[in-house]
């Protein structure tokens, strides 16, 4: 019937621009105005996998981890293959230093590689994770291969350069750190890299 909208339709269509505007924000550093993008999205098309986990994505940057873990749960039980959701429960686990099942979370992602950005990101929270566990050539391992598959991972840089330091590559680091100003000089993540710069061109060093 012409002229008749189907309100499912429109409600999708509005939540998309919810939706776009929150992954931009969540890229771009600003998780706490990115959560309040999704919720409007959520309120939108309740229940949606994808919006319940990029609004939990948004939660878990501003370390709101219950919160988060709330969504990413009720994403898995309505779709158990959601890759983004499975990967930030990993970096939940790997925040609680329960390495063991972040291991497993992270892992299964890149096995399954359903989704390009997760198996992105699970390639760089294994890296935090270990270099949270001082590992530190495995966690540059892991930091390259995520900037392999995403060179705008800013974050990726900071990291990296870390675990180059404590490993005794000054030169790589102050490289890694280098290359993250270049690709992202008015990004957060851009201007930590300058920060640590700054930091051990002054004799001082990245903290552990």
């Amino acid at each position: 019937m012409t002229g008749v909208v189907d309100p499912d339709r429109s409600a999708h269509l509005n939540a998309s621009t919810h939706i776009e505007r929150g992954w931009i924000l969540i890229s771009r550093g600003e998780p706490a105005t990115a959560e309040e993008e999704l919720e409007k999205a959520l309120r939108l098309v309740p229940g949606d996998p994808q919006v319940a986990s990029l609004l939990g994505w948004a939660q878990m940057l501003q370390e709101k981890y219950d919160d988060a873990l709330y969504h990413f749960q009720v994403t898995l039980q309505r779709d158990p293959a959601h890759a983004i959701a499975r990967v930030n429960v990993g970096y939940i686990c790997l925040k609680k230093g329960i390495y063991g099942e972040a291991i497993e979370h992270l892992t299964r992602v890149i096995r399954e590689a359903t989704d390009r950005k997760a198996v992105l990101y699970a390639h760089y929270y294994l890296g935090l994770l270990y270099s949270a566990r001082e590992m530190y050539g495995d966690a540059e391992g892991f930091l390259g291969k995520a900037l392999a598959l995403g060179p705008n991972l800013i974050e990726a840089y900071v990291e990296l350069g870390r675990a180059r330091w404590f490993q005794g590559n000054t030169d790589g680091a102050r490289q890694a750190w280098r290359e993250g100003v270049a690709m992202g000089k008015f990004s957060p993540w851009g201007s930590r890299c300058a920060a640590m710069l700054a930091e051990v061109d002054g004799g001082g060093s990245p903290s552990r």
